[in-house]
């Protein structure tokens, strides 16, 4: 997978998500700080936690088999199943109509694959190792954790408000690389 790193905005974006064990659970969860509307269907909703996220996020929930036109106005999939065929079926009729998908677990049946991420605030740091070592994006993301300082959304607004008050140009640029480096040192 050669993959370029890319922030897309998902706020209110329709999300499929197949499955509703351990695995969609982690997706949900990963999914729910960047707002968008999340739909899940399984024959069974067998994680409590995802019946809890369901009605504290509005989430739809369907207790069912899936059905190809549960994509229909997706405009991203995640399969979180362990069948490798549905995984395949699904991924082929996404492609076909050019909605990402990313088949857990299986690389090759993924348009796109989930980084491991640290957020703070407006902050999004991104780690992927391509799908190879998931554990080692895992590792990198607790480090890089650690080493941001807990203040930093404070920086991003203060930064931000010099960016807005300043006109352009070099005066701006180095007040705001100054106190980059007196915050991060």
């Amino acid at each position: 997978m050669a993959l370029f790193p890319m922030f897309v905005d998902i706020k209110d974006k329709n999300v499929l998500i197949v499955g509703a064990g351990e695995v969609a659970l982690r997706k949900i969860e990963k999914l729910i700080p960047f707002e968008p509307k999340i739909t899940v269907v399984a024959k069974e909703i067998v994680r409590n936690e995802i019946k809890d996220l369901a009605k504290k996020y509005n989430i739809n929930l369907m207790e069912r088999g899936f059905l190809f036109t549960d994509i229909d106005g997706k405009e991203i999939v995640i399969v979180a199943v362990d069948d490798i065929d549905l995984q395949r079926e699904i991924y082929n009729y996404c492609v076909r109509r050019k909605i990402p998908v990313n088949s857990v677990d299986s690389p090759d049946y993924c348009t796109f694959i989930f980084p491991a991420y640290v957020k703070r605030g407006d902050i999004v740091v991104g780690i992927t190792t391509s799908g190879k070592a998931p554990g080692l994006s895992g590792k990198l993301r607790r480090v890089i954790e650690n080493c941001l300082p807990n203040d930093l959304e404070k920086l991003l607004d203060k930064l931000n408000e010099i960016r807005e008050t300043f006109p352009k140009g070099k005066e701006r640029q180095e007040m705001i690389l100054k106190l980059i480096d007196e915050k991060l040192k």
